[in-house]
């Protein structure tokens, strides 16, 4: 297995990324796995204007910026935090293209029609979800047994309506440009069809 492989994985908290992401990784040799999370903060750290305003808040609370709670300015203020990290994320892919790496990005910032087609073409995309809504929020609040032991997933929980519009929102884009979506109410057989996936396009 050589040569430039970048691997997307989408997916609003609780639906497994972190762990998948992981697993993948140890079972394909590759070295390099990035959380969407850590980005946004090297980004507050860096950006500035309306960017850094937008990037300021929770992507939970980020509709605020809109007036009222409702999901029209939850999709927007998930948009808006989702396009000032795009260049970063490009930036990111190229880098490891131009490296010839093995890479792994795995997001909630996951709005493919928002990457540089060029750039998404040469990576391996999907995204995960969970399509029953309680075995979301139990998920949510199971997390920090595992991959988020400080991460308080009752918090998370509390803002499931929020995380779900989200994940609508990533899953109408994902479907328009034809990538892979996988429901993880079966975890195990989610990981082994990315596992799969992966291998594929690795090569």
């Amino acid at each position: 297995m050589s040569g430039k492989f970048v691997l997307l994985i989408g997916g609003v908290p609780g639906v497994g990324k972190s762990s998948i992401s992981g697993y993948i990784a140890r079972k394909l040799a590759i070295d390099i796995v990035l959380s969407g999370d850590y980005l946004r903060e090297f980004a507050r750290g860096t950006v500035t204007g309306d960017k850094l305003e937008t990037l300021n808040s929770s992507v939970y609370e980020s509709w605020k910026k809109y007036g009222e709670m409702n999901r029209e300015n939850i999709i927007r203020g998930f948009t808006d935090q989702s396009e000032a990290l795009m260049d970063g994320f490009s930036r990111i892919i190229d880098r490891a293209f131009t490296n010839g790496e093995k890479l792994i990005i795995e997001t909630l910032y996951f709005i493919p029609e928002m990457i540089p087609q060029d750039t998404l073409k040469e990576c391996a995309s999907l995204y995960l979800y969970i399509s029953d809504r309680d075995v979301h929020r139990n998920r949510l609040i199971d997390r920090t047994n595992f991959t988020h032991v400080n991460s308080s997933g009752e918090r998370l929980a509390s803002h499931l309506y929020e995380y779900r519009l989200m994940m609508e929102r990533s899953i109408e884009s994902a479907d328009r440009m034809q990538i892979l979506t996988l429901d993880t109410m079966d975890y195990e057989g989610a990981r082994e069809k990315a596992l799969k996936y992966a291998e594929e396009h690795l090569g």
